[in-house]
């Protein structure tokens, strides 16, 4: 009894199939759907008799369209269904695709090979000042026209500038069962350069103090998963297959880091950083700091300049954290 109370309260806090078609805007496409191609898109299901045939095509067409499944319509779960319009009908939203696309990996080949690294002289300019001034350890330029605007309790950060590895990581997510929508957002990084990592590998700008500033275009691969738990799976694979604790390690993806950067909401064993968000037009940088630092940054930007600053606590792996430190691993 308890279980036949839950289904129906889902399926009244959910769409209905037909009220779905409508808000997808399919109704004339449901309507060309014979009783024959009914019937092959819903076998199994259990109430072709006695619903009507337009609340039948309604279903049929979803069923085609993978958005659910006869079981699901059995039990009059309609879950799948919502999330699925919820998602279409949310403008905001930049996805690539899914982990489970068949083509994913060449959407994202293609859009990194297209990228136009970010640039803006305004914020450059004063972000360098900072550098210089040791207020950060380095910052982020993005296009905010690339934000993935993913759900923020289901979705993951995930930076690095090789495109082999991202492919390299999504398909490994694959084989590891896990799902996600992704999106590539392009970035061009500045980060000081430390000895321990010999000598510099990408463009770099010495400043007058001598300090190194990386500017290599990267990304941030946004993840958004289905739930908490594929989350935390998608963090303890990057620490066993994309994580280098030993200079010649075997059994890693193409090009893992020491110190690989993870960003998420607040989960067990991570570490808390202050972001600091200073926008200009369509791009924004990005400056974490240590919990400690902010307070100088923010007086400091203020002082040179005319930007506003908006800061949130997020929460990145131990590793990276590290890297914030000082350390190199």
């Amino acid at each position: 009894m308890l279980s036949f109370i839950l289904i129906n309260l889902t399926a009244l806090a959910t769409l209905d199939p037909s009220t779905a078609i409508e808000k997808l805007k399919l109704k004339e496409l449901s309507k060309t759907y014979s009783k024959e191609k009914i019937q092959n898109s819903l076998k199994g299901y259990k109430n072709m008799k006695s619903e009507s045939l337009e609340s039948l095509s309604d279903k049929a067409v979803l069923v085609d369209l993978n958005i659910t499944t006869t079981d699901l319509l059995n039990k009059k779960d309609y879950s799948t269904i919502s999330n699925y319009v919820d998602d279409f009908l949310d403008i905001n939203e930049n996805s690539l695709g899914n982990i489970s696309d068949k083509n994913i990996l060449e959407r994202i080949s293609k859009k990194w090979s297209t990228t136009v690294p970010p640039k803006d002289a305004v914020l450059l300019d004063r972000l360098n000042i900072a550098l210089a001034n040791g207020l950060m350890t380095g910052y982020n330029l993005k296009n905010i026209n690339e934000y993935a605007n993913f759900k923020k309790e289901l979705t993951a950060s995930y930076g690095h500038n090789d495109i082999t590895h991202a492919l390299q990581l999504i398909a490994l997510l694959k084989s590891e069962d896990l799902d996600a929508k992704i999106q590539l957002e392009p970035k061009t990084s500045a980060f000081l350069h430390n000895p321990n990592w010999g000598s510099p590998n990408y463009d770099h700008t010495v400043l007058q103090d001598g300090k190194i500033v990386l500017t290599p275009t990267e990304y941030d691969l946004k993840f958004e998963f289905k739930n908490l738990n594929d989350k935390i799976k998608f963090t303890k694979t990057i620490d066993r297959y994309a994580k280098k604790d030993s200079k010649d390690q075997e059994k890693l993806i193409y090009k893992s880091w020491w110190q690989p950067f993870v960003q998420t909401d607040k989960i067990d064993g991570y570490k808390m950083l202050i972001s600091h968000l200073v926008k200009n037009d369509s791009f924004e940088a990005n400056i974490l700091t240590l919990p400690t630092n902010s307070e100088a940054f923010i007086k400091a930007m203020k002082d040179d300049s005319n930007l506003e600053v908006k800061t949130q606590e997020i929460w990145v792996n131990p590793a990276f954290y590290r890297f914030m430190e000082g350390d190199y691993k």
